[in-house]
């Protein structure tokens, strides 16, 4: 475009469309730059040095485009293998405003040059005015286009249609599968009772979204409950989150004060920070590592580079000052641009504090690498007393209510979410059972007066007991029998067992085993109930009584339910299998409810701490120093808000409790419940091992069979028939569902009404068998 031949028909193009301000309008963002090997176009303009500024012009122009290019390549790039996509309206918009800054930056300098060195050019403000707006800002325009679609793409929009289709107005590029599949980082998993408390504390520190949502969504609400989660130490999270949340803090005060600095100086320089950081980072980031398996240190060369950048970049803010400094603005203009004073108070304003962020923001990776390698490891983290808490006494309290939702057996819930911090059900069934005397002890039954009457509390005792055995065995007997609340009787046999929790053992494919009774209840049915809410707080209990959990068992009714709850954590408690069984009789029908939740490990960002080690390694240093770059922008331009937003704090959060308080007097169905949960947010959505996904399944089962076998063998016992209970016990274990209305089809099995398949099922015997026949 910039060479003569391109040059003279963007002439004729534009000289042939006067009238036309379309055309002329782009024929206008055509003309470059004009390179050329002769000065005789130039003889009435001193030859030689007016070619030699075009031909530096057309060099400054396709190194800025190169730069912009690499630069929006590797972020696409990165942005693809992290599963968030490159695509929309802020690629777009990014591509746009780097096309338009490369032109006008590049149209300043020639302009400058030719004022400089050139004589005999009649150069004017009004003609750099018509300059920057007209060919400059076009070309930009047009140039900012053309990398949006090399690098981001057509954006995909979706639309809806009828029956709620979506469907993609441009066609997905080659390869965009890959760039929305979320890839698993290579990161150490857990293996030890106790990791994952670990790997939440860690995440306070290495994620700032985690350790907000905690402390302004779980902390900050005073009048909610805390939801539990089995293997998760809550207080030593909170703790981990405040204290995180305070060295960030400072940090973010020095960027704002350094954002503001560059405010009040030249408000329009912000942008030539943002460029200088963009391009900085991106040329330390500029050699992609061919490593796949692993992850690999930037060098030396990418530090260097950095710095050469710096230097090369820092010396035309000069020039690009003096010639902003040239034109004639008005007084509020002319602060916005930073023309005042030759433009040197912009420069050194806006360099300094692009070198001040980046100081401040290293030290801050540094600090918080030094804290995660002396604290955070499996070694040092149980020898660590808790960060201290803030002198507030708002924040003491809660803590009160988040060590009593730890070790609590009450979960209250907000919405249609009574599992909140077991993550959602993997799978549900239920079986009703006809209570009928057996066949063989009819005629004993009528002498006697039937089969041996039986409650839930016996049933659910009977239950836990084959439960601890089970996993006593596989624990090569290793039991703890101490009962989690004081109210519960020592007697191993005692249906007030419900307030307790035993922790059986840490071997076998049920040693970890964990069985407690818990009560769900919905927050919005509390209000009135003098078991949950007390004049003491505001907050409502969340453990009740061994005498009190017995009486919710016996009326399975209304909104207040009892769940039988086994967990069995693994992998260091980074994959938690969850088995729910409810129990009731309603007549003489014994039904049962068993829902099966998988906790998934946490992200494996934050599984970083079990890659450090101590001291601190020249190559890791080297990858904190090129990591600064790319945090150091982001850091930056956020500083200002997040500063805002944690100095109104206490002010928010005081408004918000007032608010609070007198809708709870207001709303007599006002909501207690919880509505989020520290382990659950901080679940992947990927697992890190495929064999965390056969051993939660393989404990799942494990944990259903014998439950079946616990139940089965207490009808026996008292004379039940259970040729039904084994029907639809063997129907659970080998196909892992119940068909309750509607139609199904698991695999070559069609169930439900109306359905058909073909099966050859072996021929049975016993009871099971009897009762298919009949």
């Amino acid at each position: 475009m910039g060479s003569p031949w391109g040059q003279d028909r963007v002439h004729d193009l534009y000289m042939a469309n006067l009238e036309s301000e379309t055309t002329r309008w782009l024929a206008e963002g055509l003309f470059v730059p004009r390179w050329d090997f002769s000065t005789d176009t130039y003889i009435d303009y001193a030859g030689s040095n007016m070619l030699v500024i075009q031909n530096i012009s057309v060099v400054l122009l396709l190194v800025g485009l190169a730069r912009v290019l690499s630069w929006s390549r590797s972020r696409s790039r990165s942005r693809s293998r992290s599963g968030s996509g490159a695509r929309g309206v802020s690629g777009w918009g990014r591509s746009l405003l780097a096309g338009v800054l490369v032109s006008v930056v590049v149209s300043l300098v020639r302009w400058w040059m030719l004022d400089s060195f050139v004589d005999g050019l009649s150069l004017s403000t009004a003609g750099l005015r018509y300059e920057l707006l007209h060919s400059a800002l076009s070309f930009g325009l047009m140039s900012g286009v053309l990398l949006a679609l090399l690098t981001v793409g057509l954006p995909r929009v979706r639309t809806t249609g009828p029956a709620g289709a979506t469907k993609t107005l441009f066609r997905p590029r080659k390869g965009d599968a890959a760039m929305t599949t979320t890839l698993r980082a290579n990161m150490p998993v857990g293996s030890v009772p106790g990791d994952v408390t670990r790997y939440l504390c860690a995440a306070a520190y290495v994620d700032e979204e985690f350790a907000d949502r905690v402390v302004e969504h779980v902390l900050a609400d005073e009048v909610s409950a805390v939801a539990p989660s089995p293997g998760v130490d809550l207080v030593a999270v909170a703790h981990h989150c405040l204290a995180a949340q305070e060295i960030r803090r400072h940090r973010d005060l020095r960027l704002a004060g350094a954002f503001a600095v560059v405010g009040v100086v030249a408000p329009l320089w912000l942008l030539f920070c943002a460029m200088f950081l963009a391009f900085t980072s991106s040329l330390g980031r500029s050699r992609e590592s061919l490593a796949t398996r692993g992850q690999r240190q930037p060098g030396n060369r990418a530090l260097v580079s950095t710095v050469v950048t710096a230097a090369v970049v820092v010396p035309f803010s000069f020039p690009l000052a003096s010639t902003i400094a040239s034109l004639p603005a008005p007084g509020f203009i002319s602060w916005l641009l930073g023309a005042y004073l030759g433009g040197i108070p912009a420069v050194l304003a806006s360099v300094g504090a692009v070198a001040f962020a980046y100081v401040t923001v290293v030290r801050h990776e540094l600090a918080v690498d030094q804290l995660l390698r002396t604290t955070m490891t499996r070694a040092a983290f149980a020898r660590r007393r808790l960060p201290a808490l803030p002198l507030k006494q708002w924040i003491v309290n809660r803590m009160a209510v988040v060590k009593e939702a730890r070790d609590g057996n009450v979960t209250v819930y907000s919405g249609y979410r009574p599992f909140v911090g077991y993550s959602t059900a993997a799978s549900n069934w239920s079986i009703a059972v006809p209570l009928l005397p057996s066949d063989d002890r009819v005629e004993k039954s009528a002498r006697t007066g039937g089969p041996a009457p039986f409650d839930v509390v016996e049933l659910v005792a009977h239950v836990r007991e084959h439960l601890r055995t089970v996993a006593a065995r596989d624990g090569a007997g290793t039991v703890d029998d101490t009962p989690k609340s004081p109210n519960s009787p020592k007697s191993p046999a005692s249906p007030a067992r419900s307030a307790s929790a035993e922790s059986l053992g840490s071997l076998g494919p049920l040693g970890s085993l964990t069985i407690e009774d818990r009560v769900f209840v919905d927050g919005t049915t509390i209000g009135d109930d003098p078991r949950f809410m007390t004049t003491a707080g505001l907050t409502p209990a969340m453990r009740l009584s061994a005498e009190t959990v017995e009486k919710i068992m016996l009326r399975p009714t209304g909104a207040v339910r009892h769940h039988l709850a086994v967990h069995v954590p693994l992998w260091g408690d980074d994959v938690v299998p969850s088995v729910f069984l409810h129990f009731s009789t309603e007549g003489r029908t014994l039904h049962l409810h068993c829902g099966n939740h998988v906790l998934g490990p946490v992200g494996a960002l934050y599984h970083v701490v079990d890659r450090l080690r101590d001291p601190l390694t020249p190559e890791r240093q080297r990858g904190l120093l090129a990591d600064g770059l790319d945090r150091t922008g982001p850091a930056f331009f956020a500083a200002p808000s997040r500063a805002l937003r944690q100095g109104r704090f206490e002010a928010r959060r005081t408004r918000r409790m007032a608010d609070e308080l007198t809708a709870m007097q207001q709303d007599p169905v006002f909501d207690y419940g919880a509505r989020m949960s520290m382990r659950e947010i901080a679940t992947s959505p990927v697992y890190q091992n495929y064999f965390q996904v056969v051993d939660a399944d393989r404990v799942t089962s494990a944990v259903q069979r014998h439950t079946l076998a616990a139940i089965r063998e207490f009808l026996d016992a008292r004379g039940y028939d259970t040729t039904d209970f084994r029907a639809q016990q063997q129907t659970i274990l080998n196909q892992g569902v119940i068909q309750q209305g509607g139609t199904s089809i698991i695999g070559n099995q069609a169930i439900g009404a109306g359905a058909s398949a073909t099966q050859n099922v072996a021929r049975q015997s016993g009871p099971a068998a009897a009762g298919a026949q009949k």
